[in-house]
């Protein structure tokens, strides 16, 4: 008992010990959180058309018919299109279920 007496009667900047403690506390807490939400994410792999309708078996233009519909989602890099790799395999999970 006698610690904890000594640690409520420390006072730093006009601060007792809990008080500091305490903030301490949200800090740590605020520092897991935000390293959470900063966690590197996968490397997303992307891919030609070519390849993807290659890897689907389709000609161009049904790779084409598939954006436009929205079965596959599609990314414009420039002047050229490009699909990630995790997309297009859950759009296939998708279509083999289907």
């Amino acid at each position: 008992m006698e610690t904890q007496s000594k640690i409520i009667k420390t006072e730093i900047q006009g601060l007792d010990a809990n008080t500091l403690l305490s903030r301490f506390e949200k800090i740590q807490n605020g520092i897991l959180e935000l390293q959470k939400a900063v966690q590197p994410q996968p490397e997303t792999e992307l891919l030609t058309r070519q390849t993807v309708a290659e890897w689907l078996s389709i000609s161009l233009p049904t790779l084409h018919a598939w954006t436009k519909n929205g079965i596959l989602k599609s990314y414009r890099i420039g002047n050229k299109i490009r699909y990630k790799k995790n997309e297009v395999l859950t759009a296939l999970q998708t279509i083999k279920h289907s």
